[in-house]
């Protein structure tokens, strides 16, 4: 039994299982929409519920704003002539902090640029010195070689000189 075979009878009019997914899929999507939109309109009774009670349990902002104009009116009332003289010391010792932090700089990049040198150089006698090293090693294998040669010939002169030993 498939859905284009299925049948149902309903006052005299015959359904076709086809219209019935139709039918259904439709009822479906339409009761979807209308449980989001319950939701949607619930969680937004909640939200003014919520901002309602904030309302309610803020403080009043008045002894704060009275408060914050003294503090305005004591910073006016200080000498600003005086604050311009230390602004005007400060502008001074920023600008020598800065030439002297560019002096330092200049003299970084100079001392790295001489590590960079003394890198190079020090690779360059690193390898002179595998070149000396190997080289010292050759001489030493040839000056053994020619040790045991001439033992060898030593030894082969003190047989033949006295052949019972």
């Amino acid at each position: 039994m498939s859905l284009e075979e299925t049948e149902i009878n309903v006052g005299g009019t015959k359904f076709k299982g086809a219209h019935i997914a139709v039918v259904l899929a439709f009822i479906s999507t339409i009761s979807g929409g209308i449980w989001a939109t319950s939701e949607f309109f619930s969680r937004v009774g909640v939200l003014e519920d919520t901002v309602a009670e904030m309302q309610i349990s803020m403080p009043d902002l008045a002894p704060l704003e009275v408060e914050l104009e003294a503090i305005k009116t004591k910073i006016e009332d200080n000498d600003l002539g005086h604050l311009q003289g230390k602004l005007a010391e400060l502008s001074t010792l920023l600008a020598t902090i800065q030439s002297r932090q560019q002096e330092v700089l200049d003299n970084a990049a100079a001392s790295n640029a001489k590590v960079v040198d003394m890198e190079k150089d020090w690779i360059e006698i690193r390898n002179e010195y595998k070149k000396m090293a190997d080289a010292i090693k050759g001489f030493e294998d040839s000056v053994a070689r020619f040790k045991k040669e001439v033992d060898d010939l030593w030894k082969g002169l003190d047989a033949a000189s006295s052949p019972l030993g």
